[in-house]
């Protein structure tokens, strides 16, 4: 399984948050793909990536501006926050969203193969499976407080999208 393990300073995001319940239920939005699905169609990803800004120095250029980021806080059981995010930068326009430090962390960072949107779906669901049942009972590490981002980027006329995992070494 492709993949690396990376050392990140704290750095920040800002974005849009909702809370979903893991069970679902609760919200009207019972997934973060319907989140998606809404913030695209009322301009909210467009309107956050034109106040991304330009990217941190320390980040690949071929990133796209939003990404998103899961369980960075603790919520009530059976939910999980989830944001739309952008990297914060001296150039970003945060006013009117949530903004977040994401602490120091050892990241083990899964990225996919290049793909087109119509096939966004089976990659991203095959990252999440095979970091669950392949790599993570096997590597030696745990997760961190379940924290997690969704790293967009794209090359060449096609799109891919890294998982970024919180890990520390098990003992």
């Amino acid at each position: 399984m492709n993949y690396r393990i990376e050392t990140k300073e704290a750095f920040q995001v800002f974005g849009i948050e909702r809370v979903f319940q893991t069970s679902g239920g609760g919200e009207v939005l019972t997934t973060p793909g319907e989140f998606w699905q809404q913030c695209h169609a009322n301009g909210e990803v467009e309107r956050l990536a034109d106040n991304a800004g330009e990217l941190p120095v320390n980040l690949s250029k071929d990133l796209l501006k939003v990404h998103a980021v899961c369980s960075y806080r603790r919520t009530e059981n059976d939910t999980f926050p989830y944001m739309l995010c952008s990297f914060k930068s001296e150039s970003s326009k945060t006013d009117g969203y949530l903004e977040i430090t994401i602490p120091s962390h050892t990241w083990a960072i899964f990225p996919s193969e290049l793909f087109s949107w119509d096939q966004f779906n089976d990659s991203i669901e095959s990252l999440y499976r095979r970091f669950y049942s392949e790599w993570l009972p096997t590597a030696g590490y745990e997760k961190v407080d379940g924290m997690e981002l969704e790293v967009y980027g794209g090359r060449d006329g096609l799109n891919y999208v890294e998982l970024w995992f919180a890990v520390r070494k098990t003992s």
